[in-house]
């Protein structure tokens, strides 16, 4: 077989085990497939059950839902919600869960602020993940946040191991 055809098939056998997740987007799963996620100031918040083999993530653009307009994922205290709920439903049990934080970087300069006490989107995405987290008593395993570059992460529901390309 051609070298071509190997990575074709290669990349199409890694594009049927996984799963990609956009932004404002939440995604539970109990086999082995993987859920991948492109973050730039966005966040991402991956939980599982190890014992029961289930687990999730969610992709969100912005800290929290001020009431306004529809309550929506791609706000992070929505989404954790809806992700925990989720979870639950699949049969994942809460004092089993673990969890681990990614992205929240700034990218670009402008996108600081002139505000030396207000924090960048990136950073308030973590900070808001991070506060729910304790709040629901979910162990956070570890946070790979605020590199100020993209990242790539791979996310194996079933176990919590996870990879993280730094673009």
């Amino acid at each position: 077989m051609p070298s071509s055809s190997v990575s074709s098939a290669r990349i199409g056998a890694e594009c049927a085990n996984s799963h990609f997740l956009h932004a404002g987007q939440i995604h539970v799963s109990q086999g082995a497939k993987t859920i991948v996620m492109i973050l730039g100031s966005c966040a991402a918040v991956c939980i599982w059950d190890s014992l029961h083999g289930i687990g999730g993530a969610t992709h969100f653009l912005l800290p929290i839902w001020d009431g306004r307009g529809v309550a929506s994922p791609r706000y992070g205290n929505v989404a954790i919600t809806a992700l925990l709920q989720k979870l639950t439903e699949a049969g994942a049990q809460k004092e089993q869960l673990r969890a681990k934080v990614f992205g929240g970087g700034c990218l670009f300069d402008s996108m600081r602020g002139q505000n030396p006490i207000r924090e960048h989107l990136g950073k308030r995405n973590v900070q808001t993940a991070l506060e729910i987290l304790v709040k629901e008593h979910i162990p956070v395993i570890s946070v790979e946040a605020g590199i100020d570059k993209g990242q790539r992460v791979v996310f194996h529901p079933n176990s919590g191991a996870s990879s993280v390309t730094t673009l």
